[in-house]
C-alpha cells in the first residue's frame, strides 16, 4: 500500500511516523547511540540524499566501501558526544561546525551537518532541508542566506507560532489512536515516549513546511528528506 500523500497536520504525522520515522530514522537514531562509525554515515548520506555533498575519493584499495571520506565528518561528530546542546548554543555549535567542515569538503554542510546532529541529539537540532528552507520563505519567516543560526530562528518561529502548536497537537493525539500505531506500538517498533516527544513533533513540523515548500510527494514513494 502506497504512503499518503501528506498536506494536513495529521497526513504529515502519520506520513513521518510510518515512513521515516520506523524504517530509516529510528534505526539509525539507534546506530548514533555507540560511536559514529564512517559506514553509519554513508548510510545517512544515502537515506538522506547527500552522498555527493560529501567530497572524497571512493574506491581506493584500502577503503573498502569507499567510506573513509566521512571520516573527518564523523570524527567530528564524536567530539560531540558528551556535549550538551541546549536551544541557546546549537545553532552557534552547528554553524561553526559547518565552517570547520568547509575547510575538508570545500563547501557549506548546513543539511548534511544538521541532519547528522539531529541523530545524535535531537531537538532542539532542526533540520536544515531545501523544502522546508522554501516553506519558510513562502510563509514569511525569511531564514536568510548566509547562516544555520538564520534557518534556526526562522524554523523556531514557525514551530512556536499558534497554529503550529494546535496542528500538532491535533495530529498527534490523532495519531497516538490510529490502529497501524498500536499494532506498531505492539510490535514495539515505537514506544509512547517517541510519539510524544518534542523531537517527534519537530520531524511532523518539518513534513509540513516541506509540504508548503513543494516537496515532490505525488504517487512515488518520496518525500522530505
Amino acid at each position: 500500500m502506497k504512503p499518503v500523500v501528506p498536506r494536513s497536520w495529521r497526513e504529515c504525522a502519520r506520513y513521518y511516523l510510518t515512513e521515516l520515522w520506523v524504517p530509516v530514522d529510528r534505526p539509525c537514531w539507534l546506530k548514533f547511540a555507540s560511536e559514529v562509525e564512517c559506514e553509519v554515515l554513508h548510510g545517512l548520506a544515502v537515506d538522506y540524499s547527500f552522498v555527493r555533498s560529501i567530497s572524497g575519493h571512493i574506491g581506493s584499495p584500502d577503503d573498502k566501501g569507499g567510506y573513509r571520506k566521512y571520516k573527518p565528518l564523523a570524527d567530528m561528530l564524536n567530539s560531540h558526544r558528551s556535549t550538551l546542546i541546549t536551544r541557546e548554543n546549537v545553532a552557534e555549535i552547528i554553524d561553526r561546525e559547518v565552517e570547520n567542515m568547509r575547510s575538508v569538503y570545500g563547501k557549506r554542510l548546513w543539511s548534511a551537518i544538521s541532519k547528522a546532529f539531529w541523530m545524535l541529539k535531537r531537538h532542539p537540532v532542526a533540520i536544515f532541508d531545501g523544502y522546508a528552507d522554501k516553506g519558510l520563505r513562502k510563509l514569511g519567516f525569511k531564514p536568510g542566506e548566509k547562516t544555520y543560526r538564520q534557518y534556526f530562528d526562522a524554523w523556531f518561529a514557525f514551530f512556536e507560532q499558534e497554529e503550529t502548536i494546535q496542528g500538532l497537537d491535533d495530529a498527534i493525539k490523532w495519531l497516538a489512536g490510529l490502529p497501524e500505531t498500536q499494532r506498531l506500538l505492539e510490535q514495539r517498533k515505537m514506544n509512547l515516549s517517541e510519539l510524544n516527544s518534542l523531537w517527534f513533533r519537530s520531524r511532523v513540523a518539518d513534513m509540513k513546511l516541506c509540504v508548503y515548500g513543494g516537496a515532490p510527494w505525488l504517487d512515488e514513494d518520496e518525500g522530505c528528506r
